[in-house]
């Protein structure tokens, strides 16, 4: 029997076509979808590697007929049939026929028995049953003329006009939102600059977007055209007037990217002192200057790196179609490589490597290096490298030079599909412990393996301010200079130097004054980065969202006073299996050993159908936000959680760890999870197995009823922790995936720190601590707020840590509990932040 995919944008649109092509026949068909990325923030778009494994699962050898909606989904599906053998290849038809009618009328064809042609034909004629019937004998029109005005009228080009406000334009990140968010819709969407006349380029190309070199302050018009152009043009003009989610200050970066010290807990990484209190680099024999990168300051030893570049020729070759296959294989593990760091990074990282994405599977890129391996004969690898300079050069050529720092950007995505083409694995960087890195520049890739306490500096002889490398740096403490100079590659290897990341200065073989100078002027910061003390005497302490092992040291770094969240579910990702009690142990017990005797709070599996765990086998949901995940799953899964629970009592023997349950609806639910908990207790009793038998138990709070719950929950454990990012879209009922409603998830709304409120002061009652730890307690400006409202803990990004503490010692708890009684007063978010900030100004 003839098989049938159906490949979409929309996993759902492609689960209805198929339930109503189902409902047609009365007998199976071999009908599969290919529907949707695996990306619960922008889950519209398709997979190449997705549609191949449909039609291998369709394919009896009778054939395979393949219908598609528009864009990216034909560009998928041609890409997943070359990476199928010759002889199956022979057998797929791309059909062009209508998504909806093409697939009715493909089932209904197959199940007949139909020949592989037969089903094609059906499909593509397929409307010819609606076209005579709409199509009237007594209609004044001839019957090609009025379709054709049909068709005109029924999808005209709608436009609108738009001034960006983001400061640097649209730079990667704005580009890469509209980008995402325009691939989402079935239109045609288009994008000009009138503020520079630009060519109109496609809203779905990223590189085309970005090289219309878009500045803040410019017009662009968007068009539209097709059956869902009002309501693509209705999101796209809500996102971009809202900024993207950024902020349009003036600034050119956040403020915590530039006032968050470096870490303290090496004695050679050392904090920026003010450029005035600066050894001047007059008082010293040899001294150079770069451009500041990433703040901080540093002590050590130099150390050169060259990175290993596969060499590619002007090589030819009369196979085509090996070599497309080639790409397309390469493009694909690339695809991977990024997914993988997207899931690992932080969550400003991450955003840069979703960008990357979007260059990689860029259609006008992988169009150019098609065209350049069929047209002019060439390998893959060098029509990938070529295209890639040429890419590059175009981004180089901007007037802008944040813009142009994205050139670095398109290499690094560029490099790693080389090294895939060519089988050159990518090795770890070597580098000695302790050292300032040294060399001509780095991609952000290279720059995300680095470890602050490995690497206390690095200095470029090339680079760019403004390249995503230097926000890394930034984000993982390390200081950086770059556009140094060649002079850079004079100094002797080992050479000791000093860096200061915030002015650009380069000090060479300094004095014991000099080294003396810098050490005095971090004192403050030292005693930032250990307790955090109000004013008026109260201890708050500062604690760490983690992920694993690699940020458990990182967040000692920054000065943490332990980890009030270590989220598991990084442990079930990637794998066939579950993994086992004595991988958790191992994992958990590490961590552990790090945190010494500060507390250790895990969360326990929070998983659900937005993320690939294919051995739980988790059933597609229409909204997984609201669905089957968190302590119900868990509940639902006895095993996998006894497990998990085995790992962390066994560990807490050893280590001060706090257990903690996450999307808790209901005391049911909490009672319930504690029944297992002394199971497994009870078992590691039998078993002689130590543990703590006090182990503190908590729980998240996040949802409207767990605040509403809040008094008699707070009877049943011995903590809360509060999770803004959740509680904020379900107290506002919007979706922050969702870019048209995103905005309206916003913690600064009176409603959610009301909620805060609430749940303080029923745990307060109860003899419980409250912890937030969601993304608002990463914010300064909210810290005022948190500890008015009586919050006794704040767990944070890592590099917020300083910041945050910086700010909780100028406070005093009299004057945050007025400042909080005011803002839950006010009738909006944006009245709460203009409120929070003219009591900052007034205290400068």
């Amino acid at each position: 029997m003839v098989g049938i995919v159906i490949v979409s944008h929309s996993a759902k649109l492609a689960e209805g076509i198929k339930e109503l092509a189902q409902q047609m026949i009365q007998t199976n068909v071999l009908l599969a979808i290919a529907a949707g990325i695996d990306d619960p923030v922008n889950p519209f778009g398709t997979d190449a590697l997705q549609i191949q494994a449909a039609i291998e699962s369709v394919n009896d050898g009778s054939g395979v007929v393949v219908l598609m909606d528009l864009g990216s989904a034909i560009l998928s599906a041609e890409m997943a049939l070359e990476f199928l053998p010759e002889e199956e290849r022979k057998k797929v038809r791309l059909c062009e026929a209508p998504l909806v009618e093409g697939a009715i009328a493909a089932v209904v064809e197959a199940a007949s028995g139909a020949s592989l042609e037969q089903v094609v034909s059906s499909a593509r004629t397929s409307l010819n049953g609606k076209t005579s019937q709409l199509s009237g004998s007594d209609n004044l029109l001839g019957e090609e003329e009025s379709q054709e005005d049909e068709r005109a009228s029924a999808t005209p080009e709608q436009s609108i006009k738009l001034t960006i406000t983001n400061h640097h334009g649209l730079h990667a990140r704005p580009a890469a939102k509209l980008v995402t968010t325009a691939s989402s819709f079935a239109a045609e969407i288009n994008l000009q600059n009138l503020t520079t006349q630009s060519q109109i380029v496609s809203a779905k190309s990223i590189n085309q977007v970005m090289l219309l070199g878009v500045r803040q302050e410019h017009e662009i018009a968007v068009s539209a055209s097709g059956e869902d152009a009002s309501k693509a043009l209705t999101v796209l003009q809500e996102l971009i007037e809202s900024g993207f989610g950024e902020s349009t200050d003036t600034s050119p970066t956040s403020p915590s990217s530039l006032s968050s010290p470096s870490p303290q807990s090496s004695p050679s990484s050392l904090s920026s002192p003010s450029p005035q209190s600066s050894p001047s680099p007059q008082s010293s024999p040899s001294s150079l200057t770069g451009i500041a990168a990433a703040p901080g300051k540093a002590i050590a030893p130099i150390f050169f790196y060259q990175p290993t570049i596969p060499e590619v020729g002007n090589e030819t070759t009369d196979n085509f179609d090996t070599e497309w296959q080639q790409l397309q294989q390469a493009i694909a593990l690339g695809i991977k490589e990024l997914e993988q760091l997207v899931r690992e990074e932080t969550a400003e990282s991450a955003s840069i490597f979703s960008a990357h994405l979007l260059y990689l599977k860029d259609p006008e890129l992988i169009n150019k290096t098609r065209q350049l391996i069929f047209e002019q004969s060439l390998t893959a690898a060098t029509a990938w490298k070529r295209a890639i300079a040429e890419l590059a050069a175009s981004y180089q050529a901007l007037e802008d030079s944040y813009l142009q720092a994205r050139s670095a950007d398109v290499e690094d995505v560029g490099l790693r599909i080389l090294r895939l083409l060519l089988g050159v694995k990518h090795q770890s960087i070597d580098i000695p412990q302790g050292v300032i890195l040294a060399a001509n520049d780095l991609t952000v890739s290279e720059v995300a393996q680095l470890k602050s306490g490995q690497v206390l500096g690095i200095c470029l002889a090339g680079g760019s301010a403004t390249a995503h490398s230097a926000l890394v740096a930034s984000q993982l403490g390390i200081p950086m200079i770059v556009g140094v100079g060649q002079e850079l590659f004079s100094l002797k290897p080992n050479t000791e130097i000093v860096i200061d990341g915030t002015t650009g200065q380069i000090w060479l073989d300094p004095s014991a004054e000099q080294c003396q100078q810098i050490q005095a002027q971090t004192n403050r910061q030292e005693a930032i980065m250990g307790e955090a003390i109000t004013l008026d005497g109260q201890k708050i302490p500062v604690l760490a969202n983690i992920m694993g092992l690699n940020n458990a040291t990182y967040a000692l770094e920054w000065g943490a006073d332990g980890v009030g969240l270590l989220r598991t579910e990084l442990l079930y990702l990637d794998r066939s299996t579950p993994p086992t009690e004595a991988e958790q142990l191992k994992i958990i017990t590490e961590i552990g050993e790090i945190m010494g005797e500060r507390p250790l709070t895990i969360r326990t599996l929070d998983i659900g159908a937005d993320k690939p765990v294919d051995y739980l086998d988790l059933p597609a949901e229409t909204n997984p936000a609201l669905g089957w995940r968190g302590i119900r799953q868990s509940l639902d899964c006895p095993d996998l959680l006894k497990t998990q629970l085995r790992a962390i009592l066994r560990a807490s023997a050893q280590h001060k760890i706090k257990l903690m349950f996450p999307m808790v609806t209901s005391v049911g639910e909490v009672r319930a999870a504690k029944q297992v908990v002394s199971e497994v207790q009870a078992e590691l009793r039998e078993n002689k197995i130590d543990f703590d038998s006090k182990i503190a138990i908590g729980i998240m709070v996040e949802t409207p009823v767990a605040v509403a719950m809040a008094d008699l929950l707070a009877k049943e454990v011995d903590f809360f922790s509060i999770g803004t990012n959740d509680l904020s879209q379900y107290i506002m009922a919007a979706d922050r995936t969702n870019p048209k409603v995103a905005a309206l998830a916003n913690a600064y709304e009176p409603a959610v720190l009301r909620m805060i409120r609430q749940t303080v002061d029923a745990a307060h009652d109860a003899g419980i601590t409250v912890s937030v730890c969601g993304q608002l307690a990463s914010d300064p400006q909210a810290v005022t707020i948190l500890l008015g409202l009586g919050v006794d803990e704040l767990s944070v990004n890592p590099p917020a840590i300083p910041e945050i503490k910086a700010k909780i010692v100028g406070l005093s708890k009299s004057e945050v509990r007025a400042i909080a009684n005011a803002v839950l007063q006010l009738d909006s978010a944006v009245a709460v932040r203009e409120y929070v900030s003219s009591i900052d100004l007034q205290c400068q």
